[in-house]
């Protein structure tokens, strides 16, 4: 099942700093914090994707509950959705 996805218009001075497109498209988008050697992968978060270059924007609100809920899982004062494995290997 597809669902249409809203395509806008913005000023240059609002988003665009990458590239200077004004074209985005609201997306729920994967995003992955790391805070000294901790990952965590969050799915299904908000964010203003430009259609010209794919710079992500997010919202300092969400942003703000993204750090609360890895410190939350981090501390164990709560548990994580999932959890998996991943192979780290170096460049040569």
């Amino acid at each position: 099942m597809f669902s249409r996805q809203l395509t806008y218009t913005t000023p240059n001075s609002q988003l665009g700093k990458d590239c200077g497109g004004v074209d985005y498209v609201q997306r729920k988008v994967e995003y992955v914090y790391r805070h000294k050697g901790r990952y965590m992968v969050f799915r299904g978060v908000p964010a203003e994707v430009c259609l010209h270059c794919g710079t992500r924007y997010f919202a300092a609100d969400v942003i703000l509950a993204i750090e609360k809920r890895f410190f939350e899982i981090y501390e164990a004062k709560q548990q994580p959705a999932k959890t998996i494995l991943v192979p780290v290997e170096a460049y040569a």
